[in-house]
């Protein structure tokens, strides 16, 4: 039984395999008078190798054949590169959008960090103007800072017992601006006072504090 399932796969093969070679022998050959299309065209004036039309521009081959091979439905290979192309758009969208998003996230994370880097920087200044304004001010024998965030805060003075609880939170700092607020403040409050410039470290004198150029 084996035996004879392979001789008729065999014969299965050699019959398609004659028949592509006849399919292709038959279509690679040109037309010629034996055929009833040709003959025709051959009546009414046309020759081989002229554009077929009254001015002869016309299609110089038959239309070509297009055999189908498989069992699929007709308009199923259209639908299928129709399908694929939608596919590989879709993932040129999809890669568009990733890489878009991925450089939105490495903008988003230098800005985080530029931030980070100004915020710790400014909080830094902000607290030396603070202690240098502690000490400004005690020279002067001011007791009390002007505002609490001008000094540093273990140093601030203690609320007393009778305060609100109001008080009490204005003095924890929970009204006080933005750091980078405070630090203009400090250091104006340090450039007007004392004529003491944070940014180079020296107390001017009153004349030298008129003719002296600040940079913010």
């Amino acid at each position: 039984m084996h035996y004879i399932s392979i001789i008729y796969v065999n014969a299965l093969t050699s019959c398609q395999v004659i028949e592509a070679e006849k399919r292709d022998e038959g279509l690679n050959k040109s037309l010629d008078s034996t055929n009833k299309g040709f003959a025709l065209l051959q009546k009414m004036g046309y020759k081989p190798g002229d554009g077929i039309g009254k001015s002869g521009e016309g299609r110089r081959e038959p239309v070509g054949i297009e055999l189908k091979v498989n069992r699929g439905g007709l308009g199923q290979e259209a639908e299928r590169r129709k399908r694929a192309k939608e596919l590989e758009v879709f993932r040129h969208q999809q890669s568009l959008k990733r890489k878009k998003l991925e450089q939105e996230a490495q903008h988003n994370f230098r800005e985080n960090k530029m931030s980070e880097q100004k915020q710790r920087s400014i909080l830094k200044y902000l607290k030396q103007s603070q202690q240098v304004c502690e000490q400004l001010d005690e020279n002067k024998d001011i007791r009390e800072p002007l505002k609490l965030y001008y000094w540093p805060l273990e140093l601030r003075p203690v609320p007393a017992a009778e305060e609100t609880e109001e008080d009490a939170d204005v003095a924890e700092g929970e009204d006080e601006p933005e750091i980078n607020e405070q630090l203009g403040e400090v250091t104006e409050y340090l450039r007007t006072t004392h004529l003491y410039c944070i940014w180079c470290g020296y107390s001017f004198d009153g004349e030298l504090y008129s003719q002296a150029i600040f940079i913010e």
